[in-house]
């Protein structure tokens, strides 16, 4: 079995696996997001300018990190069908052996 074409298996799971925690500290950070929307929005009204900038603020990190997790989950699919594919190849390479 050819040493690059397991370093590459390697590399592709690495990616993954990486990829995997990054979604999973983005998931945190949304739900803290969304928590602490939800005090702010409990607490006492604020002067009406400031919480507009605030709303506004908290609504952009929300919506930020709501489409890095979509990126993340599409770049995991495209990462695990690559994944499929070398292990496919790898296991044909160990059959021929």
């Amino acid at each position: 079995m050819d040493l690059r074409k397991r370093n590459r298996f390697g590399s592709r799971l690495r990616v993954l696996i990486e990829t995997n925690a990054a979604r999973d500290k983005a998931e945190v950070l949304l739900s803290s997001l969304l928590s602490a929307q939800q005090a702010v929005d409990r607490q006492q009204p604020q002067p009406f300018a400031g919480q507009i900038v605030s709303r506004r603020s908290m609504d952009q990190a929300i919506s930020s990190t709501k489409r890095l997790i979509a990126s993340l989950n599409q770049a995991l699919e495209m990462a695990q069908d690559d994944l499929r594919d070398a292990e496919l190849d790898l296991l044909d390479e160990i059959a021929e052996d």
